[in-house]
């Protein structure tokens, strides 16, 4: 077994077809024209070991219009816009406009804010837990716990390790980002 060569971009368009069912036909020929029309577009910028295309059978939505598409960057990281319905043809070249690159500066930013708050998040239980404990203190003082015998507690200790843990992700992320060239 290897690692194959992984695409920038992988779109997977439905183009199932069902007969007599009552939630309609599929995507079908709305699919199959959608599949050949990326592909053709994929053929004429050149970039077919860059972006696959790849038809499939039912992807779980069956819309009224268009097909369904299932969008993957490399790494295979779902995001918001993985699953998208009522493609038409004429979406084709938004839907290859919006591609994603590994590394983009959009994405660094979104995991970074998505960490800052939930590392924002466990410093207020944190701070939280070390005032039931003793009353008044404050995130200074937190960050000072041998000064205060209160916070020599199983839960509050707990609680400050997954903060500490939360601060060790965040600062990889940004070494990861700068050795990346994206920030």
């Amino acid at each position: 077994m290897r690692a194959a060569p992984q695409p920038r971009l992988h779109l997977f368009v439905c183009a199932n077809r069902r007969e007599g069912s009552p939630l309609g036909t599929g995507c079908a020929e709305r699919g199959a024209a959608l599949y050949d029309a990326l592909k053709s577009e994929v053929a004429r910028r050149g970039t077919v070991t860059e972006i696959w295309v790849t038809k499939t059978h039912c992807l779980g939505i069956c819309p009224k219009h268009g097909a369904t598409v299932a969008r993957y960057p490399a790494g295979g990281l779902a995001t918001s816009d993985s699953i998208l319905s009522d493609v038409e043809v004429s979406d084709v070249p938004a839907l290859l406009a919006g591609e994603r690159a590994p590394g983009r500066t959009d994405d660094w930013d979104a995991i970074e804010r998505e960490l800052v708050a939930i590392e924002e998040l466990q410093t207020k239980k944190v701070l939280d837990l070390a005032r039931r404990l003793k009353p008044g203190l404050t995130l200074e003082d937190v960050q000072n716990p041998h000064d205060f015998p209160e916070l020599d507690d199983a839960d509050w200790h707990y609680a400050d390790g997954i903060l500490t843990g939360m601060k060790s992700v965040t600062s990889a992320l940004r070494a990861l980002r700068r050795a990346s060239g994206s920030g």
